[in-house]
């Protein structure tokens, strides 16, 4: 084979490489959900794929769409480089490209089914990469965060919340002349 005909070959291969990554890129999100209100940092995508991931790292029945939302409230609060950085950490979630080459997987996230959903955040959580690791960990994270304030899902994990005043009571005594432990 002579150079050019090498350089041909390359070229053709490179491009058939980029039309289908490009392609596996251009898979659009499903809809999985419908926001119940408007979003502030989530796109449209972000809030799709949040929805799914949720639903599979929230499996006691919590309501995933609200923690979604709790999730786009919190995120209010943070920096506009933080909207940008974890819209951007969803895309890579979903997108197929990343995804055929660190997994094997051709769809996006949201439109796998749920035991391969469930083998994709295994292996993000357990990823040599560290930014898919810690990628994993931050929206798992932030959705248990979220999940935890709600008051409806704390006795199906267990937890046995004390009335207010009784933390009141063991956190200030009356009896010491206004001087807390």
């Amino acid at each position: 084979m002579n150079r050019r005909t090498f350089l041909r070959r390359g070229m053709a291969g490179g491009a058939v490489l980029i039309l289908g990554a490009g392609g596996l890129a251009a898979i659009p999100t499903k809809d999985v959900a419908t926001p119940t209100r408007a979003l502030v940092v989530l796109s449209k995508r972000s809030f799709q794929v949040l929805v799914a991931f949720a639903t599979r790292v929230l499996p006691w029945g919590s309501d995933a769409v609200k923690v979604v939302h709790g999730v786009d409230d919190m995120l209010r609060c943070a920096p506009s480089e933080a909207h940008r950085d974890f819209n951007d950490l969803l895309g890579l979630f979903e997108n197929a490209l990343p995804g055929l080459i660190f997994d094997g997987r051709v769809l996006p996230f949201t439109r796998l089914s749920p035991a391969a959903q469930d083998a994709v955040l295994r292996h993000w959580r357990d990823s040599r990469v560290e930014v898919r690791r810690t990628g994993y960990q931050a929206l798992r994270r932030i959705c248990l965060a979220v999940a935890y304030t709600d008051e409806a899902l704390w006795p199906p994990i267990g937890y046995t919340a004390r009335p207010v005043d009784s933390l009141r009571a063991i956190a200030y005594d009356d009896s010491k002349a206004g001087v807390a432990p």
